[in-house]
């Protein structure tokens, strides 16, 4: 029994590899990574449930296989979580190679949210506000980190919640 691949599937496995590779090189790069947003995460195992298990019963020959194992790999990487702060700026997405670098921003403006015991942090670059990032980390650390990496001058306002009713 020979199996054979096309080029296409090889191609596309190896495109799916170094994906991979990039994906968690830079999730490997983040000093706080910022808690999911997305409700993608949860709908996406039962999607991919739901194909794999379809790829299986109708597909039969191993090029077809491989490359729905490769497609749905593909889409699983929209899950990979890479958002969050390095050492020398904000990575906003996780296919994002340059991010934000900490010499762009404006101000940081840091939330603690009791309810949920997260701290939300929004910045600004250029005058326009970026996206909110949530992060389980303490504010102390946030706020250590961003005053020693932040360019000189750069506020970081902390703002808690009134306890008044």
């Amino acid at each position: 029994m020979v199996f054979t691949l096309t080029v296409f599937t090889l191609l596309f496995v190896a495109f799916t590899t170094v994906l991979y590779l990039y994906l968690f090189l830079v999730k490997k790069e983040l000093i706080f990574t910022a808690k999911h947003q997305s409700l993608f995460s949860i709908f996406l195992p039962i999607l991919l449930g739901i194909f794999a298990g379809s790829l299986f019963i109708t597909t039969g020959t191993l090029d077809e296989i491989v490359r729905g194992v490769a497609v749905s790999l593909a889409i699983i990487s929209y899950a990979v979580n890479g958002r969050g702060i390095a050492s020398d700026r904000f990575v906003i997405h996780p296919l994002d190679n340059r991010g934000i670098k900490f010499d762009e921003v404006d101000r940081v403006v840091l939330f603690r949210d009791e309810k949920k015991n997260e701290v939300k942090m929004n910045f600004f670059k250029f005058g326009l506000r970026g996206p909110l990032m949530k992060f389980s980390t303490p504010m102390d650390e946030l706020v250590k980190f961003l005053s020693k990496h932040l360019k000189e001058g750069t506020p970081i306002d902390v703002v808690m919640e009134s306890n008044n009713k």
